[in-house]
């Protein structure tokens, strides 16, 4: 449990995790906000009685075409000016909510806190390897720097490409996920909000992975999310000569779709003595809960 007299200071407060984070926290501990985008150097105020920053704001990945400037200069430049105004203020513990992208899109094998970090041709995950690596650079004893790098976050209020998944298990049409065994990694979004928390609470340095339990394969999440839709699972087997063919003309969504993405959190759960308190399935259930509300109020 966090300490109720820790002030938190959180970017990010209007994005699906952010206000998670404030509505998760409330009654519990003081959470100012602040918006990053509008914030400037000379800003210095919003660091005032502030012990604990929990950078959650940034650009995002996008799917569509986006200037790789932009990221560089929020996720890297900025983020960099804003640390370095927090320390010289005081501030004791600065929290950075990275990304799995920082390892790079294509891995082999389960990946760790020592996997090589490899962006290649991905400026968000190379912007916020940057924005890591100077945090790193500027740590001392008066100014810890906690690392969290999430993958695909789930729950009530997700946006982009889980949006669309969700639609597309809401049609009554057959899906060509049957015997798709792959592997990636997850995390429900009160799961990783208690993770945040107990880094919080613990002020312990270091880089940290995030997920839920267990890694779930793309039949599994698809068929999980139509038993909580009362639909029936409705999937076949694609042939793997037309998953190759589709892979050339759109490789990210067949790699999202078909390929595997694990990350091994045991040893970043076991430094912190943290275990995921909710299941994956709980979590699944919430978020289609809130989709069908959604979908009725909508």
């Amino acid at each position: 449990m966090i300490k109720p007299e820790c002030n938190v200071l959180l970017t990010g407060a209007t994005g699906f995790v952010g206000k998670r984070f404030v509505e998760y926290n409330r009654g519990s501990i003081q959470v100012n906000t602040l918006s990053f985008q509008e914030w400037e150097n000379n800003e210095t105020d919003v660091f005032k009685n502030v012990d604990t920053v929990v950078h959650l704001a940034g650009i995002a990945h996008r799917m569509e075409k986006t200037d790789p400037d932009l990221y560089f200069s929020i996720n890297y430049q900025k983020t960099s000016v804003f640390a370095d105004v927090a320390k010289k203020m005081g501030v004791k513990h600065f929290i950075f909510i990275s990304t799995i992208k920082a390892f790079g899109e294509h891995q082999n094998g389960v990946l760790n806190e020592d996997s090589p970090t490899v962006p290649i041709n991905d400026p968000y995950g190379e912007s916020k390897l940057k924005a890591e690596e100077y945090l790193k650079s500027i740590e001392d004893d008066h100014f810890i720097v906690s690392i969290i790098r999430p993958p695909l976050i789930y729950g009530p209020g997700v946006k982009g490409n889980l949006i669309k998944f969700l639609d597309l298990a809401n049609k009554p049409v057959p899906l060509p996920f049957r015997h798709v065994s792959n592997r990636r990694t997850m995390i429900f979004l009160d799961n990783f909000i208690e993770l945040i928390n107990t880094i919080v609470e613990r002020k312990k340095s270091g880089k940290y992975l995030a997920g839920d339990a267990h890694p779930i394969s793309t039949e599994y999440l698809i068929s999980e999310i139509r038993k909580n839709l009362q639909k029936p699972p409705l999937l076949f087997k694609m042939p793997s000569i037309i998953i190759n063919i589709l892979g050339k003309f759109k490789p990210e969504l067949i790699m999202r779709l078909f390929g595997s993405l694990e990350m091994d959190v045991s040893n970043s759960y076991k430094r912190l003595g943290f275990k995921p308190p909710f299941t994956t399935e709980y979590g699944i259930k919430q978020m289609v809960d809130w989709y069908q509300k959604n979908k009725k109020n909508s």
